[in-house]
Order: structure tokens, then sequence, then C-alpha cells
């Protein structure tokens, strides 16, 4: 019996696959431009090559890719084949657990491992331009590779253990972010506990990187230690993933797919009575598509129950234990950037799961051969998300204006054109919030677009929050401050866009028939009759 048989036929076909070929090829292609470019530029400004912070800027670029692979790759593999009904046929032979958690990392991960591959000779330029080392060099792309097998192992881990991919993919970033992030914070903020470093894929690759700008690192001791660890983490992740996929293939018990909306109208309100179930969807059929996610629910409480308890926190720090202002500036600037970065994140997850699960489980076709039209229907779904976000959004709001107006208190400034209107600070704000609620619109009209569109959630999501927030957010660090601008801009696009193709192909999508060339039957040829045969007359 051939070892591991769905590794080796699902690495065969997909390594004979066309979009293998050219992600390898259009990676190394950014890749090398990117490093032209800065040749380009170190020629022009007198010769300087400046060859650690290029290696700083791919190294941290790659890291990020590395980090994000499991989110777009392997999250939902296995839940889209429970949803699928499929997953049940491969445990009816002679398959292990582990041949198809193997076997699935391998087909969703291949274009990952191509794209690091491609980049890491682009990344090897600067030992030509100097300033980088050789050690630094392998001690980089060993944390790279490791980085990457460790989120792929993290999205097969949730993907084993959720029924939902929606599901799976949040908890996946969660984890990986909070993984990454709170060792790093607690080293910045003077940290000693050396310990929590092994447990962070970010201090990977910041020791492996220390010496490229400022000071060198004391020694790189622990950096192998966490290679180590890494992979010993990424194989236990694959082991309990192997282990859970047997028992988790299919559910053992019925699960009520829509709760009680008799309990709930808003979110929050207790009505126990039926009559106020029918008020709701008398007044919008759509809503239940909105309201009936626990998950987004608790995501929404705990989001406005943060940013009270925080701005609280912060305004009392102000106002009574006669704290900085220029400090609480700071940790509120922080505060309103997790809040931001939570509503925009959860507005494109709640966007694209309720579109798209309704999609799959055929639940928009039945409710347009209602007499709900589908004008109806994206209005009546708009009405709802805008009511189910609209107090995250009013309290995020309010928190920078309670600080402004209780500082100006504090301080007894005044109300003029140096602080309002006029000034460049003002029109930055203003233009950060235009752009904050230009990225709402955009996130919930490309998420619908995009699920009625995409044969996955993971595709789906990854366009939208891609397109629309990750990528003007790196536009915006490299273009400074001309990146609001640029920002903006890419909102209208992604408003108009969307907005446009529900309006005129809504009902086409969603039946299957959007994208679909007609082709006219071609008339069948005229043929001759046949020739009647004539006995001999010998016969």
């Amino acid at each position: 019996m051939t070892s591991l048989p769905i590794v080796e036929r699902e690495l065969g076909i997909a390594s004979r696959k066309l979009g293998s070929w050219l992600s390898r090829w259009i990676i190394a292609i950014v890749a090398v431009c990117f490093g032209g470019l800065w040749l380009g530029v170190a020629y022009l400004e007198g010769g300087m090559m400046k060859g650690d912070i290029f290696f700083a800027i791919l190294a941290w670029a790659c890291f990020a890719y590395c980090l994000l692979a499991g989110l777009w790759t392997t999250s939902d593999t296995l839940t889209r084949e429970k949803s699928d009904g499929t997953l049940g046929l491969l445990f009816l032979t002679d398959l292990r657990g582990y041949d198809v958690v193997l076997g699935k990392m391998i087909t969703a991960s291949l274009k990952s491992f191509y794209g690091v591959l491609a980049v890491l000779p682009v990344l090897a330029l600067p030992l030509l331009m100097g300033g980088v080392t050789n050690d630094q060099f392998w001690r980089t792309a060993g944390a790279l590779l490791n980085i990457l097998i460790f989120s792929l192992s993290m999205g097969m881990f949730f993907s084993a253990l959720s029924w939902s991919s929606g599901r799976a993919v949040f908890w996946t970033f969660f984890s990986l972010l909070s993984v990454t992030m709170m060792p790093l914070i607690y080293k910045w903020l003077g940290g000693t506990a050396s310990a929590l470093y092994f447990v962070s894929p970010g201090f990977a690759m910041d020791n492996a990187s220390a010496s490229v700008i400022g000071t060198p690192a004391a020694g790189f001791s622990g950096h192998w230690a966490w290679l180590g660890s890494g992979l010993a983490v990424s194989g236990a992740l694959l082991a309990l993933a192997s282990w859970i996929i047997p028992h988790r293939w299919r559910e053992t018990k019925l699960r009520p797919q829509v709760p009680n909306l008799a309990k709930r109208t808003d979110g929050d309100s207790l009505q126990p009575s039926a009559d106020r179930q029918s008020a709701m969807l008398d007044a919008n059929p759509a809503g239940w598509l909105v309201w009936r996610m626990r998950s987004f629910r608790t995501s929404r409480r705990l989001l406005v129950a943060l940013m009270i308890t925080g701005g609280l926190a912060l305004l009392g720090l102000m106002a009574l234990a006669g704290v900085g202002i220029d400090d609480v500036w700071i940790f509120m600037a922080l505060l309103v950037w997790v809040g931001s970065f939570w509503i925009r994140l959860e507005v494109a997850r709640h966007a694209v799961t309720t579109i798209y699960e309704a999609k799959a489980s055929g639940a928009l076709e039945q409710i347009l051969v209602t007499p709900v039209d589908e004008r109806q229907f994206r209005r009546g779904h708009f009405i709802a998300m805008v009511r189910f976000w609209m107090w995250p959004v009013i309290v995020l709001a309010s928190l920078p204006i309670v600080a402004a107006l209780l500082s100006m208190l504090m301080t007894g400034w005044i109300f003029d054109d140096a602080l309002f209107g006029v000034s460049i600070m003002g029109l930055m704000s203003g233009l950060i919030a235009v752009v904050f609620f230009g990225d709402l619109f955009a996130l919930y009209y490309s998420g619908c677009w995009f699920a009625l569109r995409s044969n996955s959630y993971s595709a789906a999501f990854w366009k939208t929050f891609g397109f629309v927030y990750l990528l003007p957010t790196i536009g915006s660090v490299l273009l400074c401050w001309m990146g609001q601008f640029i920002w903006l801009i890419t909102d209208i696009i992604f408003i108009v866009w969307p907005l446009t193709s529900l309006q005129g192909n809504f009902r086409r999508a969603v039946s299957g028939e959007y994208g679909i060339r007609y082709a006219r039957p071609l008339p069948s040829p005229a043929t001759a009759p046949t020739p009647p045969v004539i006995d001999s007359p010998n016969r």
C-alpha cells in the first residue's frame, strides 16, 4: 500500500495546476521589481545600497505573508468538506486522520511554499550590497519557513475543530494575532520573562533580524531554541487535527440552525412574545440573516464593553490622576485603532458570512421565489446591518470627541481656527473619519458581492478585507499622508462597483447564471438522404 496516498495524489495534482506555476512567477516578479526599484533609488542617491534596510523591509513583508498564509489556505479546507458532505466518504476507506489532514494541508499550502521559495533569492541580494551577514540570512529563511508551517498547522487545527468556515477563520486569525503580538508587547513594555518569547512567531523574526537596523542583539541562542519549539508546536497541532477529524467529520446530534428570534429583536433586549418575532419578520424579512448568529452578537458586546471600559479608564486618568495629556492621547489613539480595526474586521466577516451561508444552503433562492423581490431583500439586509453595528460605531466615534472636550476644559483651550476647520490636524482627522465610514460601506458591499461570486468562504473574505483594507493600509504607510486620499479613492471604487453589480446582477449571481457566456446553439448540418439500396436481380 502506498504511504500517505492522499498526499501523493493531491501533491501531484496541485503541482500540475496552472495557478501554482503562475503564483510562483507573480510573487517572484513582484520581489524582483521591488529589488530593482531599490537598486535604482540607491544609485540615484549616490551609490549607497543600504542592503540592511532592504533586507529588513522584505523580510518583515515575508513574515506577514507567512503568518497569514494559514488564514486564506488551510483554515476552511476541512470545514468546506464538512459542509459539502464529502469528508465522510474518505473515512469509508481505510484512510487515517493523518492521511486526510496532511493531504489537505499539502494541497492548500503548495502555493504558499512556492511563494516563499521564490522570494528567498531576492532576499539574498543584500549579501552582495553589504550590511547583512550570511548567518543572518539563513536565520531569517529558517524563521520564515518555520512560521509558515506554524500558520498552516494552526489553520488545519481550527478547520478540523470547527463546523463553520467563518468561525475557523476567526479563531485562526485571533490565535495567530494573540500568540504573535502579546509576547512582543510584553517585551517592548520592559518585560524580562524570556520564556514567553518562545511562544511568539514575532520573536523569531525579531531575533533573527535584530542586527539589521540598530543595536545588535546580545545573542541568538534563543532563536534556535524557538525554531525547535515552533516545529514541535506545529507537529502537535497537526497531531491534534488528525485525532479530531475522524470524530468531527459529521455532527452527532442536530443543532438548531436558527435561534428563537422571538426572544430577541435587536440582539440585546428580551422579547418573549411570539408576536414580536412575526412583527420583525414582517417588517424586515432579511433581518434574520443578520441577527441569527450568536458569535457576532457576542463580538459586538465585547467590543462595546472594551471601548467603554478602556475609554472611561483613560478619561479617569486624565481627569483625576493628573496623568500627562500626551500619554493619555497615545493610549486613546491605540484604543480607537483597535476598535476601528475590530469593527472593520467584523463588518466584513458578517457581510460575507450571512450571504455566503445563505447562498450555500439555498436560503437565498428560497427567499427570492417569495413575494419579497431582490430590491426589498437588499434594502432589508442593509438596514439590519446598520442597526446591528450602529451602537459600536457611535461609541467609537464618541471616544475622541469626549477626550478632546475634556482636554480643552483641563488646559483652557478655546475653539478657534488653529484647532478645527482650517488646521492640518483638523483636515486629517476629518479625512480619517471619512475613510473609516467609507471602509464600512465598501466592506459591506464588497463582502456581499464577493460572497455571491466566490466558491469558498476564505476566498470571499480575503478578497473583501484584502482589497478594501489591507492593501490601502500598506499604500498609506508607503505614501504617508497621500495614502489617505488613495485609500478614499479605493473606497469609492469598491462601493460603486459592487453596488452596481448587486443592483443589476443579484438574481443571476444567486442562481449561478452570472458569468456564464450564452452560446447560441448551432443548427445541425444538413445531411443528404440515404440512397436506396437496390437488390441484385440474381437474388
